[in-house]
């Protein structure tokens, strides 16, 4: 799949990422990015062994499908540690699963235990933090010696390279993955940190009206919009971009590049 949790933050003041889980709007949003994003990352789960007896960290836990995953393949003798700002979408994961602990917190403060984890993974996530290399970091902290981490997150670089595009995807979209940098130097990163068998699978997504992807992101605009009528957002221009930008991502016929996904995984020497 392709993308991310991400809202326009066009307007002055808003926050990096304002919607919260614990609204309705906001879990139904959810699950459509998991129905996008679900195959791909239990394929990457899958290639990396993940079975009984694993420790597994997921940090960003948004609506718990993959802790939910997780906790039934990792079995009794596993376990899942779910983070996330906002935990209300998998509270109910955590008391139905003897396997999940579940931790509500700020990944830019949050301290992991040492050398307990055989995988840490996070998905569009660290593409809106302030301070992803301090995360990756305390992930790495945080694995056992042969242990896996597995970042799934969106670069905005192909939408930096359009030439004129669409006014209203030029005012709302393009700011939004413009910002979307920290992915194209994350396998870099790794490295560096004395990882090894570090891989990048990169794919390009682009927005094509009419699709599963377009329809998630005009939910997403859908939610963005609905800020802007309780006054959350105050910009008359961004409202009648959002309308616009809305429309074509039902024609079937808008076709512009958007964004990179990047899935890096990289293993602990051990």
């Amino acid at each position: 799949m392709s993308d991310s949790k991400a809202v326009p933050t066009a307007p002055s003041g808003a926050e990096r990422y304002p919607l919260r889980n614990s609204s309705d709007r906001e879990g139904t949003r959810l699950k459509l990015l998991e129905q996008l994003s679900d195959p791909t990352t239990i394929a990457g789960f899958e290639a990396l062994g993940v079975g009984p007896g694993w420790h597994c960290a997921e940090l960003g836990a948004g609506g718990g499908s993959m802790v939910r995953w997780l906790s039934e393949h990792v079995g009794s003798d596993g376990t899942v540690t779910a983070v996330d700002r906002d935990t209300s979408q998998v509270r109910a994961i955590e008391a139905g699963h003897a396997n999940v602990r579940v931790i509500e917190g700020d990944l830019c403060t949050l301290k992991l235990p040492p050398d307990c984890f055989d995988l840490v993974h996070s998905r569009s996530v660290l593409m809106h933090l302030e301070c992803p290399d301090r995360v990756v970091a305390e992930a790495l902290w945080a694995l056992r010696p042969g242990g896996w981490v597995f970042f799934e997150e969106t670069d905005g670089a192909p939408v930096q390279e359009l030439a004129d595009p669409p006014r209203p995807f030029a005012q709302v979209m393009v700011p939004i993955a413009s910002r979307w940098r920290f992915a194209r130097g994350l396998a870099g990163l790794l490295e560096s940190l004395g990882m090894v068998d570090v891989r990048d699978d990169v794919s390009e997504n682009p927005l094509v009206g009419g699709t599963p992807y377009a329809a998630f992101w005009r939910y997403t605009l859908g939610s963005v919009a609905e800020m802007v009528r309780t006054g959350a957002v105050a910009e008359p221009a961004f409202e009648v971009a959002l309308k616009q930008m809305t429309a074509l991502l039902d024609d079937p016929s808008f076709c512009v590049p958007f964004t990179a996904r990047h899935r890096v995984r990289a293993r602990r020497p051990g």
